[in-house]
């Protein structure tokens, strides 16, 4: 999973978080069909994070929402690779 550094503004709302794929550079005008998920602003102490869904490849990155919709411009792409297949659960030893 993706994590960040929580944004600490009284007004924050959500976190957009979009694919990069197959541009190598991000722009939220160029992601805007790319969005994969929404994280909502959580508590102070706990840190963001989205699950890259399986089987996605290439760069992902993150804008923040306020309350009255404004969005940020998105972060650093980051490069990952989500195609390995999972590791099976140990049924000895749980999830």
């Amino acid at each position: 999973s993706l994590q960040w550094d929580r944004n600490t503004e009284a007004d924050m709302k959500e976190y957009e978080v979009y694919t990069c794929t197959p541009n190598p550079t991000c722009t939220v005008q160029q992601a805007a069909a790319s969005r994969v998920g929404v994280v909502p602003q959580p508590a102070v102490g706990v840190v963001p994070s989205f699950p890259i869904p399986a089987g996605t490849e290439g760069k992902i990155a993150v804008s923040a929402s306020d309350t009255t919709g404004n969005e940020s411009g998105l972060s650093v792409p980051v490069p990952f690779d989500a195609k390995a297949p999972l590791v099976p659960v140990n049924p000895r030893l749980g999830p």
